[in-house]
């Protein structure tokens, strides 16, 4: 055990600088996402409708779908750290538009350009990565980022409350300077990264015609396609547990502290279990690991749906959590071990796209759930283990030609 902490301190010690501004960032950047916890209560308060909320949310929800084709481009074009840079620029500038709109229009509008402008940040940080972390260490390394934003998003909604009881404009000031001091933190310190796109970055032409060569590159590449499909389930499971669970744990009796309770074992066993557990399940291949995460995601999906008891509760989110420490930095290494440094950041932005879809059904799934109640927690669990069935099969990479880690070569690049 010893050895095994010692290895653990080791390998984390010799991480390059850039994921550490990454992961200090994320943790600032997440600790002061004040607004979104209590945008609906404040939208409430402005005396909107519920529906008139939902068109707010819907849009910001809608712009995170298209944001990481422009992110992953971007990524590729203008290099990591300055689309990373505009992606925080951008999100902390309308952050603030959204508290002054002065009409409906004008705030879906800007809720629009928020979601846009915030996740384009997700394509360029992971290829970042991806660019200045050995492959062996990635695993590790992208647990290190989650460990940081479940930390900034655990303690963040606590000050957020404060700063919402003393002056809602609060929650939306102190969400902007956040960022912003990311956003000066990855300027002044983060490296630029690769940058693969010939031509004018502006040009739509050269976008398109990267995103077409990008694409067809990814549907000769079948590990990849595998992964991307694998995904979009997996991903429809999870959000169902931040979407749904409240609301079921309300009608089977539990109270509000006991929901708390639940989504906080969450939290623990993530800060403190996953980081050791990376730097052990690193060692065996990602493509069956990640197989393995995403089908305990499932089973914890579909044990929601036979929990009554506050422990059984708590044994359900114990089997969902495994699964997600063993899934999200494993798949997120082994995404970046099946694209070609090429379209790094163009595949990110394919995988981010997974997600944004998942966010839309996951917003059907709450109608779904209104009809079928605790039966949808079966589905969504189908849905994870499906996820997990997708990634047994082996299929060939049929691309004419063999992408391969150039150690030495991009390195050098991604911190020139």
């Amino acid at each position: 055990m010893l050895s095994f902490t010692r290895e653990l301190m080791s390998e984390i010690s010799t991480m390059p600088r850039a994921l550490w501004v990454l992961t200090g960032g994320q943790f600032i950047n997440r600790f002061g996402s004040f607004v979104f916890p209590f945008l609906s209560l404040y939208l409430v308060e402005q005396n909107l409708t519920l529906g008139k909320v939902a068109w707010v949310i819907g849009a910001m929800s809608v712009g995170g779908i298209f944001a990481p084709f422009a992110g992953g481009y971007l990524a590729d074009a203008m290099g990591r750290r300055n689309t990373i840079v505009l992606s925080l620029v951008g999100s902390a500038v309308t952050v603030l538009g959204i508290y002054f709109a002065s009409s409906f229009i004008g705030l879906v509008a800007i809720s629009f350009l928020h979601g846009f402008l915030t996740y384009m940040f997700g394509p360029a940080a992971n290829a970042l990565m991806s660019d200045v972390v050995p492959a062996e260490k990635r695993v590790l390394a992208f647990a290190i980022f989650r460990l940081a934003l479940n930390a900034g998003f655990a303690a963040g909604p606590a000050v957020a409350g404060f700063l919402f009881t003393r002056s809602p404009m609060l929650i939306f000031v102190g969400d902007a300077v956040t960022t912003l001091v990311f956003a000066g933190l990855a300027l002044a310190l983060l490296p630029h990264g690769l940058r693969t796109v010939k031509g004018r970055v502006s040009s739509p032409r050269v976008a398109w015609l990267s995103w077409k060569e990008a694409a067809q590159d990814g549907w000769r590449n079948g590990p990849f396609l595998q992964l991307l499909i694998a995904k979009l389930f997996m991903a429809v499971a999870f959000v169902q547990v931040f979407n749904i669970l409240a609301l079921d744990t309300k009608a089977r009796g539990l109270t509000t502290v006991e929901y708390g309770l639940v989504m906080g074992f969450n939290g623990f066993i993530i800060m403190v279990v996953e980081l050791p557990l990376a730097q052990w399940i690193k060692r065996f291949p990602a493509k069956p690991v990640s197989a393995l995460g995403f089908g305990i995601i499932g089973l914890g999906c579909g044990s929601f749906a036979f929990a009554n008891e506050l422990w059984e509760f708590f044994v359900a989110m114990g089997l969902f959590t495994l699964g997600e420490m063993i899934a999200l930095p494993v798949s997120a290494a082994y995404g970046a071990q099946v694209a070609p440094e090429k379209y790094r950041g163009r595949y990110f932005g394919f995988f981010s796209v997974m997600w944004g879809f998942s966010a839309v059904v996951g917003s059907a799934g709450i109608r779904i759930y209104e009809s079928i109640g605790s039966n949808w927690w079966l589905l969504t669990g189908a849905c994870g283990v499906l996820a997990a069935a997708i990634l047994i099969p082996v299929f060939r990479d049929t691309r004419p030609a063999i992408f391969t880690e150039k150690s030495s070569d991009s390195m050098g690049a991604a911190e020139s």
